[in-house]
């Protein structure tokens, strides 16, 4: 079929979750897709309960896969996909019933490389929250970079032979953010058509990622991650952004991504290594040059705290 869209879920321990967000897609009112769970090796019944619903509705594939985490299972998804567009939706989360055909009405009429709309929030309370954000339309790179415009992985929809011709994948190993450095490489080539309206609903759960303990060693993917998506734009050419101001908006954001780890990390007492991170070269001439002149006055403050290397301020930070 022409217009089959393939959707990819990871789905790791979200048996509580799992049916309602399967039901969501089979609630679309645009009903021509094939959905792809891709079961990460899930220690509870997971699995079992996407095969009580495969019986019902065949339009549901299950892929199980050894454990090696979300970015492993959406390019498992990738590969197994055969629709002309592809969505992903995490298999905590949920779509409203008219995502799919309002994000395809509006790519097929903006003939845009990938749509994407708005998302809300949903806590374990019934709590439902959205965001307002800036729903920029076209070349929208320096948008995303500074958060301008915020795009979730689970509220877009893209040509399948788009993402093939670029070669994208999602860097399997990185614990965070690796949507984000993917979102990143995809606007960086696509046009991009924005449908103004919370669609998509993103669950936040006790245990998610969102509410776990803070650690470093896992935050820190997140600045490899856009430093592999920087790596990706500045290796190559396109017209419609001017490579000097990409660096400048690219450098800059890295600098500032730096430095509030470092703080995060004084914050949480880890004194030694944020010390050690920032003996790095490539870091310390990193840090020197976040342009402080786009960063608020707190934000001045809490950089030169953290660029003092003073180890009385450093401790002062723990308790702030």
């Amino acid at each position: 079929m022409d217009k089959l869209i393939s959707i990819i879920v990871p789905a790791y321990n979200v048996a509580p979750e799992i049916g309602d967000c399967i039901r969501s897609v089979q609630k679309q009112s645009y009903p021509h897709w094939e959905l792809i769970v891709v079961n990460d090796e899930s220690k509870d019944n997971t699995a079992a309960i996407v095969e009580e619903l495969i019986r019902e509705d065949s339009r549901i594939r299950l892929v199980n896969q050894k454990n090696g985490g979300v970015s492993k299972a959406r390019n498992t998804g990738l590969n197994k996909a055969t629709g002309k567009y592809i969505a992903f939706l995490d298999g905590d989360d949920m779509w409203e019933p008219t995502f799919l055909e309002e994000l395809l009405t509006a790519k097929e009429k903006s003939n845009a490389d990938m749509v994407y709309c708005g998302y809300s929030h949903l806590y374990a309370s019934g709590l439902k929250r959205g965001f307002s954000y800036r729903y920029s339309t076209g070349h929208i790179l320096l948008d995303v970079i500074n958060k301008k415009t915020q795009i979730h992985i689970g509220a877009i929809l893209v040509d399948r032979s788009f993402i093939t011709q670029l070669d994208l994948s999602f860097t399997e190993g990185c614990l965070v953010a690796q949507d984000q450095e993917f979102i990143k490489k995809l606007v960086f080539r696509a046009t991009v058509q924005a449908v103004p309206k919370e669609l998509m609903i993103y669950r936040i759960r006790s245990g998610s990622a969102v509410r776990a303990k803070w650690n470093w060693e896992k935050h820190i993917h997140a600045i490899y991650a856009f430093r592999r998506a920087a790596e990706f734009i500045l290796t190559q050419d396109n017209p419609n952004y001017d490579k000097q101001q990409l660096r400048y908006e690219l450098t800059t954001k890295n600098a500032a991504n730096l430095y509030k780890l470092l703080w995060r990390m004084l914050k949480h007492g880890y004194q030694g290594e944020a010390l050690t991170l920032m003996d790095n070269q490539e870091n310390a001439l990193l840090l020197a040059q976040l342009d402080k002149s786009k960063i608020s006055y707190m934000q001045k403050i809490k950089y030169w705290a953290v660029s003092s290397r003073n180890s009385t301020i450093w401790r002062l930070i723990g308790f702030l």
